[in-house]
C-alpha cells in the first residue's frame, strides 16, 4: 500500500502518462515516485527501508531467536526478500545494546568531587563550621572579611568573632555574608584518597599544568619518554583534561566503541574464513554469519545488563546479595549466548559437533585478544584526540 501511494500517473520530468504500477518512466527513466506524501508515510517508510522493521521481522524473530544459523543459511541460499538484512538487523542490535551501557553508565559517576574540590567563595558561617576551611589560620581567615567588619571586635580568636557577629546580627547575616577564596591555597580534606586530589589539581584553574604533572609524577614516579617534546606535552595536557571531567572522557570512549566493534567485524570474519579454509567458502558468508551472531550477543548482553543493574537492585532486593545475583545472572547470559553461537557454527559450517567444538574455541580466543587490542587502541586514541 505504501508504495502505490508513492506512484504517480505522470511523468513530473517529461510528462508522459504513467500507469501506476511502472517503477519508472519508460521514455526518460526517471523514476516514478510522488514525493507530495503525507508525514506518517515519510516515517513509515524510513522505518521499513533503514530498519527493516515491518513484515520482514515477523519472519526473522523465532529463526533469529531459536534457529541459531538460520538467517545465515538462508541469506547464502539466496532467500532475503521475506527476512531482515544482517546489516539492518545489526545496526538495530547494536543501537540497542550500546544505548543500554550509555543509559546504565549515566547513573554512575566516576569521581565527582565538583563542589567541594572547587570552592571559590564561602560564607562567614562556613569558614567557622566548615571541615576543610577550618583548617586555614584564624589570621587567614580574618585577611578575608573587611577592615571595617573586623575591627569592630577586639577578639583573637575567628570561633568568637563569629559568635558575636552571630550575637549581634543574627544567622541570616552570617549565611548572607559570603568571602572569596580565589588567592587562598585550600587545605587538603582529612583522609583524602590520591585519585580525589588529582581531580581536585586538575579543576583547580589556579594550579599550573607543571606542578600539577609534577604532583602526579611524584605519587606514581611516571618518565614518559614517549613521541618526543611535543608528543610528552600533549600527553601530560590530556591526562589533566581527563582528571578534570572524567565523565566527558568516559561518553568519549562509550562514543567510539560501536565504530570499533563494526570495524572488528570484517576481523571476525577473516579469523572464521582461516579456520575453515578447506571449507571453501565465499568470505561475504562468514561476514553475514559474524553479523548474525554479534546481533543476537548485543540482544542478550543488553537485556542482562537491564535486568542486573535495574531489577536486582538493593532497593527492589533488599535481603539478598546482589552481586551474587548479579554475577550469576552475567554468568547464564554468557552460556546462552556461547551455546547459541556454538549451534550457529555446526548449523552453519556443518561439521561435527567436536571439531566443530575445537574450532569454536580456537575462534573465541582469537576474537578475544583481538578484542582487548582494539579496546585499547580505542581508549588510547580516545584518549589522544579527546
Amino acid at each position: 500500500m505504501p508504495e502505490k501511494k508513492r506512484r504517480s500517473s505522470t511523468c513530473n520530468n517529461c510528462g508522459s502518462h504513467l500507469d501506476e504500477s511502472y517503477n519508472f518512466c519508460p521514455k526518460c527513466g526517471q523514476s516514478n515516485t510522488d514525493n507530495n506524501v503525507t508525514f506518517s508515510t515519510l516515517i513509515k517508510e524510513f522505518v521499513d527501508n533503514y530498519l527493516g522493521v515491518d513484515s520482514k521481522l515477523a519472519h526473522s524473530t523465532l529463526p533469529f531467536l531459536f534457529r541459531p544459523g538460520a538467517l545465515t543459511n538462508r541469506f547464502h541460499e539466496g532467500k532475503v526478500k521475506h527476512f531482515i538484512h544482517p546489516v539492518r538487523l545489526y545496526l538495530v542490535m547494536s543501537l540497542f545494546y550500546f544505548f543500554t551501557i550509555s543509559y546504565l553508565l549515566s547513573d554512575f559517576n566516576l569521581q565527582n568531587f565538583g563542589d567541594e574540590a572547587e570552592m571559590t567563595s564561602a560564607t562567614v558561617s562556613a569558614l567557622k563550621e566548615d571541615d576543610r576551611l577550618k583548617q586555614l589560620s584564624d589570621s587567614v581567615r580574618f585577611s578575608l572579611l573587611e577592615d571595617s567588619l573586623t575591627s569592630k571586635y577586639q577578639v583573637r580568636s575567628f570561633d568568637q568573632f563569629v559568635d558575636s557577629l552571630n550575637a549581634d546580627y543574627g544567622e541570616d547575616f552570617l549565611d548572607g555574608l559570603s568571602v572569596s577564596l580565589a588567592t587562598v591555597p585550600m587545605p587538603v580534606r582529612e583522609g583524602e584518597r590520591f585519585i580525589e586530589k588529582m581531580h581536585r589539581f586538575a579543576r583547580d584553574s589556579r594550579m599550573p599544568d607543571s606542578v600539577f604533572w609534577d604532583s602526579l609524577k611524584r605519587e606514581n614516579n611516571l618518565n614518559i619518554n614517549l613521541f618526543g617534546d611535543t608528543g610528552q606535552e600533549h600527553i601530560k595536557h590530556q591526562v589533566r583534561k581527563i582528571f578534570a571531567n572524567d565523565e566527558g572522557f568516559k561518553g568519549f570512549v562509550l562514543g567510539n566503541l560501536p565504530l570499533m566493534m563494526f570495524i572488528l567485524i570484517p576481523l571476525f570474519a577473516g579469523v572464521l574464513k582461516l579456520i575453515y579454509v578447506r571449507r571453501k567458502h565465499l568470505y561475504i558468508k562468514h561476514v553475514v554469519h559474524a553479523l548474525h551472531i554479534h546481533s543476537f550477543a548485543y540482544l542478550l548482553y543488553g537485556l542482562s545488563l537491564l535486568i542486573m543493574f535495574k531489577l536486582f537492585t538493593n532497593s527492589v532486593f533488599p535481603n539478598i546479595d546482589v552481586e551474587e545475583y548479579r554475577a550469576l545472572i552475567g554468568f547464564v547470559f554468557f552460556v546462552i549466548t556461547s551455546t547459541y553461537a556454538y549451534i550457529s557454527f555446526l548449523k552453519v559450517y556443518k561439521q561435527g559437533w567436536f571439531k566443530t567444538l575445537v574450532k569454536f574455541n580456537i575462534v573465541g580466543f582469537i576474537y578475544v585478544f583481538f578484542l582487548q587490542v582494539f579496546f585499547y587502541l580505542e581508549v588510547f586514541i580516545s584518549f589522544w584526540y579527546y
